[in-house]
């Protein structure tokens, strides 16, 4: 596997849960970093425990669903460190419930934080991914864009997009040295759906992924061989969930 030591990575939704457990697995690899989310007080927190690990860690604070976003956190990362090797884009927000109780609003929130961001961080960061000479592009999905949930019908939707959006990219740019993975996890012990449908009482971790078994996933994938081989899907699921 191949050392990813100085290599620059950005991470989106990076503030908590699999981003900031990414950013900090990323980082003991020595990798530095981009992080954006929208709390600057929580990525201000995360990118100097990055840079205590070693590494420089820069942040952007804002909205992933806004395209001035994508393209101001990749000119960060281009003025910072000259290039971007890796990209992973985790942003995502997921409310569930009954389909019947959903509204045009909880739609259009899901589809835009999680395939409209990812869609604007790829359109600004895969020309600066494809000048080197092999870089890695990650979009988070979920087992729910393999096989729809009930309770999540916008939810499964979205995740059903960004893997399309990840298969048509490798298509798209692998001659070009960009490797492309989707990274489907089970659910996940964070905050994520805690009041948008889960109560933290549901976030039963006998069931679930820890933030930090994703975030060794993402390294894994960033280290394949050179040259050799890639990761296109990966699926992550709790030893004693579903």
């Amino acid at each position: 596997m191949q050392d990813i030591t100085g290599k620059t990575a950005i991470i989106t939704g990076a503030s908590s849960g699999i981003g900031r457990a990414s950013a900090l697995a990323l980082a003991e690899e020595g990798v530095n970093l981009v992080l954006t989310a929208r709390s600057e007080d929580k990525l201000a927190g995360i990118a100097k425990q990055c840079r205590d690990l070693g590494v420089q860690a820069v942040y952007h604070a804002g909205d992933a669903r806004e395209e001035a976003t994508a393209a101001e956190t990749v000119g960060l990362a281009v003025n910072t460190f000259g290039g971007i090797d890796i990209l992973l884009s985790n942003a995502g927000i997921g409310i569930a419930g009954p389909f019947l109780d959903s509204t045009m609003e909880t739609y259009d929130v899901q589809m835009d934080t999680n395939v409209r961001s990812s869609y604007a961080f790829c359109l600004h960061a895969v020309p600066e991914l494809i000048k080197q000479e092999e870089s890695q592009l990650i979009i988070v999905s979920s087992v729910t864009g393999i096989n729809g949930h009930a309770l999540e019908v916008a939810y499964s939707a979205t995740k059903f997009a960004n893997r399309g959006m990840a298969q048509a990219l490798n298509l798209e740019f692998r001659e070009q040295g960009l490797k492309v993975c989707t990274l489907c996890p089970s659910a996940t012990n964070t905050e994520f759906q805690v009041g948008a449908g889960r109560t933290r009482e549901e976030n039963d971790a006998r069931l679930m992924l820890l933030p930090q078994d994703v975030a060794d996933a993402v390294v894994f994938v960033c280290r394949q061989s050179q040259g050799t081989s890639r990761v296109m899907e990966m699926t992550l699921a709790a030893m004693y969930g579903n």
